[in-house]
């Protein structure tokens, strides 16, 4: 649908002219842009004009197919929001399960999804279909039954499902315990499929393929937004590790942990082990001991910093908790200026600059030498912004600009220059020094201990690209759950492969 089109329709309708409304939707009740209808309520629409809006908005929905994550689903978010706002002016009550196609259409978009390796655009549209109720449908006794036991026993589901989608309703429930691992099943069997096709694999490999194991590799052992994730096994392990280890006396320890890894490849499976270096801090792990064992606990805990055998292209890696008694492993690189783990050294520009003027008058920098430099940066820096070490080699870039194109410093100071740069790259670097991850961990552990920030709140300050250790987690422990309903729904499915 070409939004310029599009919006030319939404001003028409905004205006009370309906001349452009007819035709408009006429095209789309004419094309068969889907063979099946899903929808009872549709097809009881006898009025032609609400039928075809409600064929306009399920189209808009199927359009998003189209994109891949980049952002550009907010064109059809918009537009579908817009018409869903001016139901009004169209004379009807916008009732969304009589938008034929819906769940044809995420099942298609999770399929696409899980195929290309765009999981972040399934979470993108189950929090926009959940926002306008797109998962509603008549729910029957044995299924309320079913949503009412999941509520009442898996309490941390809900906590996860709160956590990323915001309100959740029993249709949320159903669908994701319920209708999405279906989507899982037709996935992984069109996965097959492409594996028995290649005359390399042999039909008996299909059981294989199937397996809980081979599915739990989703999720223990890969990759999510550049970020490499790795299940290390039982919390329990951990903290027997950290028992033998801690003395009760150290503020920072460290121990190794020999770890089992198993993978399960196509011909077969293989036994790998691996030692990790931890460097903890026995505070948090003494402080939170207990959280970290307790059940329908939905929180994500910092354990330790891996300095050896880590994910991370340095040998790096940050381990977490999980509700589920798990230890999970998230690479980090130290290269990567975003993967910081709490913001150090970041000053307004007033503060800043006062800093910088006591650190050059302590490096022996002239006074008035001192007044120019501050009055110009005074008049570059902007205010609102906050002043890092990513900033210095900009602000350094500048102010060696700025002395070369002052007669004065070719004249008076000429001689003097390059010693004063050097302090003053000198003064900039003391006040917005990078911080190294060892002591990035080791500043955190020390906020945790002294009660600035909790422990299950670090990963969420951990980030690369704009994706936090966080949304890992959490993300993660969601597809823990399709593939444990997977299993739970379709083993009879499962045996006959």
């Amino acid at each position: 649908m070409p939004s310029e089109t599009f919006q030319t329709l939404i001003k028409t309708i905004k205006t009370g002219d309906f001349s452009q409304f007819e035709d408009f939707f006429l095209y789309y009740k004419e094309m068969d842009f889907l063979d099946l209808k899903d929808s009872e309520d549709f097809e009881k629409i006898s009025d032609n004009r609400e039928k075809c809006y409600y064929l306009a908005l399920a189209k808009l929905l199927t359009l998003l197919s189209y994109y891949r994550g980049t952002g550009d689903e907010a064109v059809i978010f918009n537009e579908f929001s817009q018409l869903i706002n001016i139901s009004d002016k169209l004379g009807i009550f916008i009732e969304v399960k009589k938008i034929p196609f819906r769940f044809k259409i995420i099942a298609e978009l999770h399929l696409d999804g899980m195929q290309k390796g765009l999981i972040g655009r399934i979470f993108v549209i189950i929090r926009f279909f959940n926002k306008y109720n797109l998962f509603e449908r008549n729910l029957s006794s044995e299924e309320l039954r079913l949503i009412e036991d999941i509520k009442k026993n898996d309490k941390p589901l809900i906590a996860n499902l709160r956590d990323l989608f915001g309100t959740v309703s029993n249709s949320l429930i159903f669908y994701s315990c319920k209708i999405m691992p279906y989507d899982l099943l037709l996935s992984n069997e069109e996965r097959i499929r492409n594996f028995l096709n290649n005359p390399e694999y042999r039909s008996e490999l299909r059981g294989r393929l199937l397996s809980l194991n081979y599915l739990k590799t989703w999720t223990d052992w890969y990759s999510m937004y550049g970020l490499s994730v790795r299940n290390l096994g039982s919390i329990h392990q951990f903290l027997d590790n950290f028992e033998e280890n801690y003395d009760g006396v150290k503020k920072v320890i460290e121990f190794d942990i020999i770890y089992r890894t198993f993978y399960f490849g196509d011909d077969e499976d293989q036994e790998f082990h691996e030692i990790k270096k931890h460097f903890v801090s026995p505070e948090n792990i003494l402080k939170n001991k207990d959280k970290f064992l307790e059940k329908n606990n939905y929180n994500f805990y910092s354990l330790s910093m891996v300095l050896l055998g880590g994910l991370g292209p340095q040998g790096l890696g940050f381990t977490y908790s999980t509700p589920r008694g798990e230890i999970i492993e998230i690479c980090s690189d130290q290269k990567e200026n975003e993967a910081i783990i709490i913001k150090f050294k970041q000053y307004l520009k007033r503060k800043f600059l006062a800093k910088l003027e006591k650190e050059m008058g302590r490096l022996g920098i002239k006074a008035d030498v001192r007044k120019k430099i501050i009055s110009y940066l005074s008049s570059i820096l902007n205010p609102k912004n906050l002043i890092s070490y990513y900033d210095k080699d900009l602000i350094l870039k500048k102010i060696r600009k700025f002395l070369y194109q002052i007669d004065e410093f070719q004249q008076v100071y000429k001689s003097e220059l390059k010693d004063i740069i050097k302090k003053i790259t000198k003064a900039v670097s003391i006040i917005l020094r990078d911080i190294k991850l060892k002591d990035q961990f080791r500043t955190r552990m020390d906020l945790v201990e002294e009660g600035k920030i909790k422990s299950e709140d670090i990963a969420k300050l951990t980030s690369l690209r704009g994706k936090s250790h966080y949304d890992v987690l959490r993300e993660r422990f969601f597809f823990q759950n399709e593939i444990n309903w997977f299993f739970n729904d379709y083993s009879n499915e499962i045996k006959r492969s």
